[in-house]
C-alpha cells in the first residue's frame, strides 16, 4: 500500500467514527429545531437512546426489505 492510500483509509475510518459519535447529537439538534417544545437535553443518556432508536429502525427497515425481496 502506498502512503496516500494508508492516509485515505485512516481518514475514512476517522470520518466514520466521528459520524458515529456526532450523528445522534445532530438528530437531537434537528428535533429540537423542528419541534422547540421538545427541549431534549444533550446528554449521554439521550445520545444512547438515539443510537438504540436508530438501530431499531434500521433493523426494522432491513427486515421489511429482506421479506419483500424474496
Amino acid at each position: 500500500m502506498s502512503k496516500t492510500s494508508v492516509v485515505g483509509v485512516i481518514l475514512g475510518i476517522a470520518f466514520i467514527i466521528s459520524l458515529f459519535i456526532i450523528g445522534p447529537f445532530l438528530v437531537i439538534w434537528s428535533m429540537n429545531t423542528l419541534f422547540p417544545s421538545l427541549v431534549i437535553p444533550y446528554t449521554l443518556e439521550t445520545w444512547a437512546a438515539i443510537m438504540l432508536l436508530g438501530g431499531w429502525i434500521s433493523g426494522l427497515m432491513n427486515t421489511k426489505i429482506g421479506k419483500s425481496s424474496t
